[in-house]
C-alpha cells in the first residue's frame, strides 16, 4: 500500500471514529499513528476524498460528502468523452465524443488541476493552456489517466 493510500485509509477511519473539528486536529491524529503529512497535503486530500467541515450544533466536524460519489461518477463519465490527448508543447488537445468538448472544457477548468490555466472548447475539441509548458507531459498523463479511470 502507497504512503498515500496508508495516509488516506487513516483518515477516513479518524472522521468516523472521533469529532474532528480542524485539520490541525487531525495532522496530530495522524502523527500519533506515525502517519506525517503538511496542512496542504492533508487539505487536497480531503478535497480529493469529498470530507467536508459541516457546521453542526456542537461546532464544526468533519464527515464524508455523500456527494463525493456523484464526483466519482462524473469523472467517468469525463473519461469516457475523451477520445484523444495530445500536446505540442505549449498547448494540449483533447479531442472528445461530438458535442462534448464544452462539457469536457468546464471539468478541466474546474478540475483544480495545479497546471491549467484555462481551456477553449469547440464542439469535439478542447484547448487546454497549461500554466507551465515545462511540466506538459504530466498535464497530458493525468489528462489521459481520466480515461483509464472511465475503463475501471
Amino acid at each position: 500500500m502507497s504512503v498515500r493510500d496508508r495516509r488516506r485509509n487513516a483518515i477516513k477511519r479518524l472522521i468516523h471514529e472521533y469529532r474532528i473539528s480542524s485539520q490541525e486536529e487531525l495532522v496530530k491524529l495522524l502523527a500519533s499513528e506515525g502517519v506525517h503529512c503538511t496542512q496542504a497535503t492533508l487539505s487536497r486530500d480531503l478535497r480529493d476524498m469529498g470530507i467536508i467541515r459541516r457546521n453542526t450544533p456542537v461546532g464544526p466536524v468533519y464527515k464524508a460528502d455523500k456527494s463525493a460519489g456523484y464526483i466519482e461518477v462524473l469523472v467517468r463519465m469525463v473519461g469516457m468523452e475523451i477520445l484523444n490527448v495530445r500536446h505540442n508543447g505549449h498547448m494540449v488537445v483533447v479531442r472528445t465524443l461530438a458535442g462534448r468538448a464544452e462539457g469536457v472544457a468546464g471539468f478541466l477548468d474546474n478540475w483544480g488541476h495545479d497546471n491549467i490555466l484555462g481551456s477553449v472548447a469547440g464542439d469535439d475539441t478542447v484547448l487546454v493552456v497549461p500554466v507551465d509548458i515545462t511540466k506538459i507531459e504530466k498535464l497530458v498523463a493525468d489528462v489521459r489517466a481520466l480515461e483509464v479511470l472511465a475503463d475501471t
